[in-house]
């Protein structure tokens, strides 16, 4: 019998994202928690969770660590522009999660940040992950 290539789980791989600290924003609370288990499957660090723009900017103002943000671009019908702008100042490297093409008329803060388009997998996930955290730390 023959089988195609042997491939590695996501899981198994060295990602480089291992110990990442990373904050969860994103207002569908099962969709918070799959990425959240997505992120512990990659060995990341998630240091919270957060449903409205609120609780997030308290989050990133406390104290805790945060090498990085997953960031819905929408929360509660509410822009996160606020949040990104936070978040640009601080110099925490972030990525929107969404379900919206870029368009024109997005702050260009928000138009021009990394994407990542939902529904998506822990590959595309990790993809994302790398090419936006591995390489901004």
């Amino acid at each position: 019998m023959a089988t195609g290539p042997k491939t590695t789980p996501v899981t198994d791989m060295n990602t480089g994202l291992e110990g990442l600290q990373i904050l969860v924003v994103e207002d569908e609370v099962l969709v918070a928690m799959d990425i959240e288990d997505m992120l512990l499957d990659l060995k990341c660090e998630p240091v919270g969770l957060a449903s409205t723009i609120k609780t997030a900017l308290e989050i990133i103002h406390s104290k805790v660590k945060l090498d990085s943000v997953l960031l819905d671009m929408n929360l509660h019908g509410q822009t996160v522009l606020p949040v990104v702008e936070e978040l640009i100042s601080r110099g925490v490297p972030f990525v929107l999660v969404t379900g919206y093409a870029r368009r024109d008329e997005d702050p260009s803060a928000m138009r021009d940040a990394p994407r990542l388009n939902k529904p998506f997998t822990v590959g595309t996930l990790s993809k994302a992950l790398t090419s936006t955290f591995v390489n901004s730390i």
